[in-house]
């Protein structure tokens, strides 16, 4: 299994863009018989060095042989050491590079294999606790300097999957993501730290069908409401906490003559309620089971399910450039709606991301410029009730104090925010280089539940209130010094306007990062 992050699907993804063709579908984890479905079938005639090289590259790691074989069975052991040292300029203002983005101090991958059809992987890690960087302290690392701060939520990677020629399924612990987006993906992205799922794919070169059921329990604090917002119903008491909250997700990408590629996901978030199998059916439209009447409301107006619905385009134009958009829609107020029940209407829910990339050798180096831009409602992801929005939640593990990490399931930035990126990546080995200039105006709304109804919340738009405006360039330097050891330098300056959406004062931070990593 090929998984989100992982280097080679920037391989993956260079072949088949700079072959000026579209990508089927960009929904890691992809089983290696997957790619190799989509590689095989591009030409190898008349092709740049950059091209050659990655296409060789990708050929050998999707074919590696386990180090220990015996008969149908084999194992493979890479344990990985990483340390890293950062430092910032202000404290007052958050990382650039997030936690997620900084390797455990140790990971110890163990994978199994079983007659070529079979595997499995979990990944022993040594790891800080997310809330570990999130302190305000002017420097960081990876080291585990406070013991308390271990992520006791090990393995953070650990499933079994099977496989073949045109299909795969994949259950347990792992990233996701679905979607074209640099920055992230509108419906399902990587910002949560690991999802906990079954997943089903049949596939073919220009044909696939993924059925997704993630498990996503919630816990409602009082701070995980805005102010004015908590609940104070107590006969009947509301639904504070579940673990039987499930997201199932059906999605169709189609290529239509290797140029015009376009996914369509719809998906339920069912908030309290035991798996369901007729939510597995992949011919029937989730939205016609009108399932927010088969559950007890969360209050007076909170809905126990929530759906969403979503659309991913890529048109390879020719030349290597490529342009890509995602629409999402979880709430839609028509304009019947608005004309005869002004006060008794939801907000919008909708965001929209599109972008532009080129794909080419420059001089040898396997090369992307890309240009993105996001718009999300105020109400995107947000329902009438906590347990019917697309929010994901773990424990951290600072057990004293039982806090709860929250994210979106969605875009990392989340509802009510303009973000635009431009961006490049380049490689030749031993070397890669990137940078990234990103423009934010985010809005008051935040991870916290504030959902209300009513023409105010309607004619809410993106940013609202008092924005904070963020500037951000970052830049990053990776070189393999020898084959095993490949060392990270990471630099970033950042501009923050309106800083608490109050002061209305501008802050300014210098960000610095060093890493190196050996892998056994």
């Amino acid at each position: 299994m090929i998984g989100v992050g992982d280097p080679i699907l920037e391989d993956y993804t260079f072949l088949i863009r700079s072959s000026e063709e579209s990508v089927l579908s960009v929904t890691p984890p992809f089983t290696s018989e997957e790619m190799l479905v989509q590689v095989r079938n591009l030409s190898t005639a008349n092709r740049s060095p950059a091209w050659r090289d990655t296409y060789a590259r990708l050929m050998q790691t999707l074919s590696a042989n386990p180090i220990l074989k015996d008969g149908a069975f084999g194992i493979t052991v890479h344990p990985e050491l990483a340390v890293e040292g950062r430092w910032r300029s202000n404290s007052n203002l958050d990382w650039i590079r997030e936690e997620k983005q900084n390797s455990a101090l140790l990971t110890f991958p163990l994978e199994f294999f079983f007659a070529n059809s079979l595997y499995a992987r979990g990944d022993l890690i040594i790891r800080n606790d997310p809330s570990f960087y999130n302190d305000d302290k002017p420097y960081g690392t990876n080291l585990p300097l406070d013991v308390q701060k271990l992520d006791a939520n090990m393995p953070l990677k650990a499933f079994i999957s099977a496989g073949g020629p045109w299909w795969s399924f994949q259950l347990g612990r792992d990233r996701l993501s679905f979607g074209n987006g640099r920055g992230g993906n509108l419906a399902i992205s990587d910002t949560p730290d690991y999802y906990d799922f079954a997943r089903l794919s049949l596939f073919s070169p220009n044909f696939k069908y993924s059925l997704l059921v993630t498990q996503l329990p919630l816990e409602t604090p009082s701070y995980f409401y805005s102010e004015g917002f908590q609940p104070s119903q107590t006969d009947p008491p509301l639904l504070k906490d579940t673990t039987q909250r499930y997201l199932y997700m059906h999605r169709w990408d189609l290529r239509l003559w290797k140029k015009l590629s376009i996914g369509v996901s719809e998906g339920v978030m069912v908030g309290n309620s035991p798996l369901e199998l007729r939510f597995l059916n992949p011919l029937t439209v989730y939205h016609s089971f009108f399932s927010w009447n088969d559950y007890p409301r969360w209050g007076t107006d909170g809905d126990m399910t929530g759906s969403i619905v979503s659309l991913d385009v890529e048109w390879a134009m020719g030349g290597g450039i490529s342009l890509y958009g995602q629409a999402v829609m979880n709430q839609f107020a028509t304009p019947y709606e608005l004309e005869h029940w002004p006060d008794d209407n939801s907000p919008n829910g909708l965001g929209w991301l599109g972008g532009v990339e080129y794909n080419s050798d420059i001089a040898g180096w396997r090369s992307l410029f890309y240009f993105e831009a996001v718009y999300t409602d105020p109400y995107l992801y947000v329902l009438s009730s906590p347990f019917a929005s697309f929010i994901w939640m773990r424990r951290l593990s600072e057990l004293k104090s039982k806090q709860l990490r929250y994210t979106w399931i969605g875009y990392p930035e989340g509802r009510d925010c303009i973000e635009l990126t431009l961006g490049s990546k380049m490689f030749k080995s031993p070397i890669s280089l990137s940078w990234a200039l990103s423009y934010l105006d985010r809005g008051e709304h935040t991870i916290q539940w504030d959902w209300k109804k009513g023409s105010a919340a309607v004619q809410e738009r993106t940013p609202s209130g008092t924005a904070e405006q963020n500037w951000s360039i970052a830049t990053e330097l990776g070189w393999q010094v020898i084959k095993p050891l490949r060392l990270t330098f990471f630099g970033a300056l950042q501009w923050v306007q309106n800083v608490a959406h109050q002061s209305g004062t501008t802050a300014f931070s210098t960000e610095f990062a060093v890493s190196a990593h050996y892998i056994f």
